[in-house]
């Protein structure tokens, strides 16, 4: 997967010193951080401050665990609908926490209850599984041709537990899923609003390799 950012020193500093992440590869361009079975590249922006919404999958029993570790390390989102910094998605059969990273990422981990992951060892950062949700932007005008191509190109379906909604459409499973959106709306517990910044992303599904690429 690689993002755009225009905070790269802030970063690499971010993910490999407070959230513990191995940094695998880095030069003044560009990082490669991974997560779990996910390498994440960060290449820097002429853009000013490009930003993104994604997703990290734990196992399914750490989200108490994960709220106390995240909370020595950065100020996590509050969320008034919930009363809590952990969002409980009944119909998704998960529970989340979210902060912001200094780039103004909004970032999330994600417990899903239906998936075979518990683990007994406490929680660390070396239990960030995998990137499994990114926030994919369209312009509001074209978000229905745009998710349909999206659909058709890469053999995807709508999440079965998810049915699509006018300016929310999430495409895939509980092991990888685009949130789909309009630009200008805002991601979800923030009141940041979504924009269109280049991103790439390798994803198998049904064993095809992919490659999906957005630019603003």
């Amino acid at each position: 997967m690689i993002l755009q950012t225009s905070a790269l020193k802030e970063l690499t500093a971010f993910y490999q010193d407070l959230m513990e992440l191995p940094i695998i590869n880095k030069d003044g361009n560009s990082i490669i951080i991974r997560v779990g079975s996910t390498d994440l590249l960060f290449t820097h922006s002429g853009m000013a401050d490009p930003f993104y919404h994604f997703a990290i999958n734990i196992p399914a029993n750490k989200i108490d665990e994960a709220k106390s570790w995240l909370a020595d390390r950065v100020e996590l989102i509050w969320m008034d609908d919930y009363k809590s910094n952990i969002a409980d998605f009944v119909n998704w059969h998960a529970k989340s926490v979210y902060f912001i990273d200094p780039a103004g990422n909004i970032v999330e981990l994600i417990a899903r209850f239906d998936l075979n992951n518990k683990t007994t060892e406490p929680f660390s950062s070396a239990q960030f599984l995998s990137i499994s949700e990114m926030g994919l932007v369209f312009k509001g005008e074209e978000l229905n041709v745009s998710t349909e191509n999206l659909l058709q190109q890469y053999q995807l379906d709508y999440f079965d537990k998810q049915p699509p909604l006018p300016q929310f459409k999430a495409i895939g499973d509980d092991e990888g899923l685009f949130i789909v959106v309009p630009d200008n709306r805002n991601w979800y517990p923030t009141t940041k609003a979504s924009g269109i910044f280049p991103m790439t992303i390798e994803f198998v599904n049904n064993g095809k390799e992919f490659v999906l690429k957005s630019y603003k």
